[in-house]
């Protein structure tokens, strides 16, 4: 049985009186109908600490889960998956659609878009040509694009919604010196990992002068890009 906060007090209010008065009749003036006689009459305490006691609280009208209006979450736009490149404040992406499925990401610098052959100022699209997508893939790979499920795995990262798998947390780096003799190759298990200062190597304007910077940070060189195991 609930009670009331307000009837408790009362009651414990009533017995202190009681008991501070053990005979305490209770004088209350009733007028009868005509207005005209009154009488006294003896109001007993008990019965009314009993009603006090037993009374009910009024209905909840509070709201509940029921009565509150429906709220829908915001959908945004279909993922375009025809875009090659887009382009924000700070630079530029470029996008890959492999036939194998998912998509393969990279941030834009001079040398990757000049590697991949893309404009480096006006958006594209992708090709419709499967062949080709595929071999431009290849070549993000090749520059350490990282493969995701879907775009939208990309974005829950970047709004951190989900933490980065060990695959998607690596920072790598390629270099391809224009001779074609091998590759360089700068690999860092985090973000943390990355020297303060390697930003050096995105100001380089081609690939040979990219390797040349890799090299101070003390790049691996491979003669044989089939022993890289990020590009088997």
């Amino acid at each position: 049985m609930t009670l009331h906060y307000s009837a408790i007090t009362a009651a414990l209010v009533l017995i202190t009186f009681i008991v501070s008065n053990p005979i305490c009749p209770v004088q209350a003036t009733v007028f009868s109908p005509s207005q005209e006689d009154s009488s006294l009459y003896f109001i007993n305490p008990f019965k009314i600490l009993s009603k006090l006691l037993l009374s009910q609280p009024p209905a909840n009208t509070s709201p509940t889960m029921d009565d509150s209006p429906e709220v829908s979450c915001p959908v945004g736009p279909p993922l375009n998956r025809q875009k090659r490149t887009e382009f924000g404040k700070t630079g530029g992406t470029a996008f890959g659609y492999p036939s194998s499925g998912g998509v393969l990401i990279k941030d834009l610098d001079v040398v990757d878009a000049l590697y991949l052959g893309i404009d480096r100022f006006t958006a594209s699209k992708r090709s419709s040509n499967v062949l080709e997508e595929d071999q431009f893939c290849e070549r993000m790979r090749r520059i350490g694009a990282t493969w995701w499920g879907d775009e939208q795995e990309y974005i829950d990262v970047l709004l951190g919604v989900r933490e980065r798998t060990e695959v998607e947390a690596k920072v790598l780096v390629f270099g391809w010196p224009s001779d074609g003799g091998g590759v360089w190759v700068l690999r860092y298990a985090i973000d943390r990992d990355v020297p303060r200062d390697l930003g050096r190597v995105n100001l380089a304007v081609n690939m040979d002068e990219r390797c040349l910077v890799m090299k101070e940070f003390g790049a691996t060189f491979y003669p044989d890009a089939a022993s890289v195991e990020e590009l088997r």
